[in-house]
């Protein structure tokens, strides 16, 4: 190998390395920068996340007016119900009281 063809391999060679180097180290910025946005937006998390029961009844979704009862079934009086996939609808408490699938 020639002289010219050796520093046209070794020229290659440093600008790989170099632009190897400059993508680790845009990697590992990005990675930071993730983790401070994160930091950043951490305090729009909620911090109680409703608990989703795998019984048959509906579970307590933070409604203060239950009485601890978590994984009660039947009819609760809450808006905040969230019912688990799989679950039918509970038959609610009232005289206008229907179950509307789909929509309004």
């Amino acid at each position: 190998m020639d002289a010219r063809t050796r520093n046209a391999v070794a020229a290659r060679d440093r600008a790989v390395g170099r632009v190897s180097h400059l993508t680790w180290r845009i990697g590992s910025f990005a990675a930071v920068g993730a983790v401070v946005l994160g930091a950043g937006f951490a305090h729009l998390l909620p911090t109680h996340l409703p608990h989703f029961s795998s019984g048959g009844g509906t579970g307590s979704s933070g409604n203060s007016g239950n009485s601890g009862n978590s994984g009660s079934s039947g009819s609760n009086s809450g808006s905040n119900n969230i019912q688990g996939p799989g679950t039918a609808p509970q038959q609610g408490s009232g005289s206008g009281s229907h179950v509307t699938s789909g929509g309004s």
